[in-house]
């Protein structure tokens, strides 16, 4: 008996096809979609939508009834279809420039393993699934069962970034291919341990995949966060070996500047506690100085000695050293603008210019300097290659100040100290002259006078 099939009404070619299960356990490992040859002509490229959702290769089979489309268990559980059930099917017409240049994949067991301790070859592993899935669509979130070396196991699509693409986004999707730099993940629970993966992935860099800056008690800056993200760490989210080979160099040092009280401080604080590997190391500009003759150049020093000697002997597999320097501006002024006759900042500024970007620059280094007075900075360090990411904390929005104010009013609503008639959107949009007032970010407010 022939499935159902026909035409969605009004669309754009997609099409109404019967469920059905892969018709040998074999084919179910394929990761491809099955129909009768007379569809497979419906389908020119050979790729199919499916769901509306995950694009799978179509190929045909003689068991497969006209008007059917046969799904292995994951790709129904995706579809959330059953067998017997209908779904849309539609052709898929990949856009140009759709390979992967990165795909993340999370290993698992395709059925859970009591006391398993495998050790799989990433190198060996890389080279079987391109293999099996050359030119095959993978989307995020997408899971995949494959056999190797006589297990059946699933991987899960973490992450998938084309050629020249800085960030991913939920439905990304592309080709892979002979190319595509492939990095394995699995659960320290899981019983796989994976070897020979010679570049750890940089996708790691933060300890949580989503920030809550509410809970981080921060208001107001949400727009600034995302500008430093994109700005400073979207190329750290690149396995090395994809960014030696795109040409990408970091950006190695971020200024945040603005008015007193913003929440410079604050949100540096905060950047170093989200990211993974070595603690922030937060200097103050003024302790840095001393009444030795070239005692404050080996203060500087020894601020990068842990990130030389990590690169040193890891290489690329360094991890991030942060350096967060409050009060920049104490020690890096404009050189030959402080008359001291000993030119102790001059040599300070030439020796954190050194650092940052000399002949032996690190690449393991992040600089987050803050100050009042951004007008007081050499030119020189501000320059690409050093502090080149500029940021401008300013006074909160009304948007702003209404986060300020439901982050330092929480603990009174949890303890029922804030009376019910009190309107924090209307205190949001109130202003007071006096620039203390203005400037309480991150800040308890003072008492109304």
């Amino acid at each position: 008996m022939a499935g159902r099939y026909h035409q969605d009404q009004g669309g754009d070619g997609g099409a109404s096809m019967e469920v059905v299960s892969t018709p040998n356990q074999e084919l179910a490992l394929t990761n491809c979609a099955y129909v009768s040859p007379a569809d497979l002509r419906r389908f020119p490229n050979g790729l199919a939508l499916v769901a509306d959702a995950w694009v799978f290769t179509l190929r045909d089979h003689n068991a497969v009834a006209s008007g059917r489309i046969a799904l292995n268990a994951i790709q129904r559980r995706q579809a959330k279809v059953s067998a017997g059930d209908s779904v849309t099917v539609s052709s898929f017409v990949p856009p140009d420039d759709f390979k992967l240049a990165l795909l993340t994949l999370d290993l698992d067991y395709a059925k859970a393993r009591a006391n398993r301790n495998d050790e799989l070859d990433a190198v060996v592993l890389a080279q079987q699934l391109r293999k099996r899935f050359l030119n095959q669509v993978m989307t995020s979130g997408q899971r995949v069962p494959f056999e190797f070396y006589g297990t059946n196991y699933v991987f899960t699509v973490n992450q998938a970034l084309l050629e020249g693409q800085e960030s991913s986004t939920p439905l990304d999707r592309g080709f892979l291919s002979s190319d595509t730099y492939i990095i394995f993940e699995a659960a320290p629970n899981s019983g796989i341990k994976v070897i020979n993966q010679k570049e750890a992935a940089s996708s790691k860099l933060f300890k949580h995949k989503e920030f809550n800056l509410e809970k981080l008690g921060i208001g107001g800056l949400s727009a600034e966060f995302t500008d430093i993200f994109r700005r400073a760490f979207a190329s750290r989210v690149f396995p090395p070996h994809v960014v030696s080979k795109l040409g990408i160099k970091h950006v190695k040092g971020i200024l945040l500047y603005g008015p007193p009280g913003t929440g410079k401080t604050l949100m540096a604080r905060q950047i170093g506690k989200l990211l993974n590997g070595k603690d922030p190391k937060i200097v103050n500009g003024p302790e840095v100085l001393s009444k030795f003759v070239g005692e404050t150049e080996k203060n500087v020093r020894d601020l990068f000695a842990d990130a030389e000697n990590e690169q040193r002997t890891r290489g690329d597999q360094s991890d991030l050293h942060v350096i967060i320097f409050d009060e920049i501006d104490a020690i890096c002024k404009s050189r030959g603008s402080t008359r001291d006759g000993t030119g102790v900042h001059d040599s300070i500024v030439n020796q954190l210019l050194t650092k940052i970007d000399g002949v032996e620059a690190l690449n393991n280094v992040l600089l987050i300097g803050m100050t009042n007075r951004k007008d007081l900075l050499d030119e020189a360090l501000l320059r690409p290659g050093r502090l080149e990411v500029h940021i401008e904390i300013n006074l909160p929005d009304e948007n702003g100040r209404l986060q300020i104010l439901q982050i330092h009013t929480n603990k009174m609503k949890e303890n029922s100290f804030l009376s019910p008639d009190i309107n924090l959107q209307e205190l949001g949009t109130l202003r007071q002259g006096s620039r203390e007032s203005l400037a309480t970010q991150n800040q308890i407010p003072s008492s109304p006078m």
